[in-house]
């Protein structure tokens, strides 16, 4: 008669076909959903960057390429009537404040470059679409001034944040759904934060598109698959 040993492992339960297959359906349902999501929410960030940059290739207001009625752009000489630099943190905020003909200054965060290159009394050149200043430039240094985008980024941080957790759950389904939900949603939640502060950040920099998708599309990635990783080797 022989005896079990006291290290045997009990037999493992091998789950019913229609069981894995379930858990496969649902692993690609959240998958899908999450990618979808994304995607959404990336395809918003460049219409939102595109719109920030509508202004540059915009006719000229009253040229022969300008169709009545539509959007265009037109040139103003304004006048710097100050000039502020302020240290934020590890870095430093310039300023100029620009009077429009007989009106008031208004005051315009400029980068480095045009700072510089300007003095009180200086002409700056003012470009304008949509009746607002979109470009301060100045002997060849220029800054958009594409306006906060608070709302498009908003939409943007929450499709992204959603699409992150969903995709974490698909690569994690377990038995423990709950459990893993709330990990990915808080993941999710800490997504959309920081696509909310890079769209802020990019949108208004104008950098090539590449680069501006190249960033956030990375920073997606790493934040859904390492908590991804630490859930299934758990």
């Amino acid at each position: 008669m022989s005896t079990r040993t006291a290290d045997a492992k009990p037999p493992t339960r091998r789950r019913p076909a229609g069981e894995n297959a379930a858990r496969a359906l649902a692993h690609g349902l959240f998958l899908l959903a999450g990618l979808a999501t994304t995607v959404l929410g990336f395809s918003w960030f460049v219409d939102a960057n595109e719109e920030a940059g509508a202004y540059r290739t915009a006719p000229a207001c009253g040229s022969a390429a300008h169709t009545p009625g539509t959007d265009c752009v037109r040139h103003e000489t304004g006048t710097v009537t100050a000039r502020g630099a302020s240290s934020v943190g590890d870095g430093t905020v310039y300023t100029l404040t620009v009077a429009r003909g007989t009106g008031s200054g208004h005051r315009y965060t400029v980068d480095s470059d045009l700072y510089h290159a300007t003095k009180v009394g200086a002409d700056v050149d003012l470009t304008l679409y949509r009746g607002r200043v979109a470009e301060v430039s100045h002997d060849g240094a220029r800054t958009s001034h594409s306006g906060t985008a608070w709302v498009a980024s908003l939409e943007v941080a929450l499709l992204v944040g959603l699409g992150a957790a969903l995709a974490v759950i698909g690569l994690t389904w377990t038995r423990f759904i709950t459990d893993v939900a709330s990990f990915a949603f808080a993941m999710g939640g800490f997504t959309a934060v920081m696509a909310f502060v890079g769209s802020l950040t990019l949108v208004p920099s104008q950098l090539p598109l590449a680069a501006t998708l190249a960033f956030p599309v990375l920073g997606w990635l790493g934040m859904t698959l390492l908590p991804a990783v630490i859930v299934r080797s758990d």
